[in-house]
């Protein structure tokens, strides 16, 4: 059984996601607009030298849902994950698996009335972040126990902090330059003891490190 799972978000927290790059994967050069975000690698090198942790991707992609984008298919949405956790192996560093939602909420398609949705992709579904489901999915792939196992979420958004909350977990946000005034949203929420704002993820994986020290104690 692992001891401590540690949950990333992929665009903005791994790789860049700036306005003309939003919905990876809806052209077909999408390859070339991969780019990891600073310090990513060392610090998903660092996650991986903690003793028996295992690390996830969890992503919502809703661009799946939207019709207006044929290309980006529930399948290739599937193949911008492993495409973006093979550079990482190639770089040295290792991603245990990866969790992706395809769907949104009637909640999202009123927020983004310029696009068409496909309404096999409209639901309120257990996934989409902050609900808990991926990471109760990457803890039972990963072998963890609800509970007993514990549970570090890292992102650049609010829900990504409540979703670790949710599950009695650890939130540590990295504000992105994409999504301006998440930290202060961040700071608003209760348990600000279980909440971190870091720098990039080596200083997460450092603070992760410190905080599992700390437990030992």
């Amino acid at each position: 059984m692992i001891r401590t799972l540690i949950c990333v978000d992929r665009d903005g927290t791994l790789i860049n996601d700036t306005k003309d790059h939003l919905y990876l994967g809806k052209e077909n050069d999408w390859k070339t607009r991969v780019r990891f975000l600073p310090h990513v690698i060392e610090g998903i090198k660092a996650i991986n030298n903690i003793p028996d942790s295992s690390l996830y991707m969890l992503t919502n992609q809703s661009g799946v849902a939207i019709s207006d984008f044929p290309l980006l298919t529930e399948g290739r949405a599937h193949e911008v994950c492993k495409y973006v956790i093979k550079k990482i192996e190639e770089m040295g560093g290792r991603i245990d698996g990866y969790i992706l939602c395809p769907h949104v909420n009637r909640a999202y398609v009123e927020r983004h009335k310029q696009y068409q949705f496909d309404e096999r992709f409209v639901c309120d579904c257990n996934c989409i972040k902050p609900a808990p489901g991926m990471v109760l999915d990457a803890l039972k792939s990963a072998g963890g126990i609800p509970g007993k196992t514990a549970v570090f979420i890292i992102g650049d958004r609010v829900s990504d902090i409540k979703a670790a909350l949710n599950m009695g977990g650890t939130g540590i946000l990295i504000p992105f330059a994409n999504q301006p005034g998440e930290d202060e949203k961040t700071r608003e929420l209760p348990q600000q003891t279980r909440i971190h704002i870091a720098q990039d993820l080596l200083n997460a994986a450092e603070f992760i490190e410190r905080a599992l020290r700390l437990a030992k104690q």
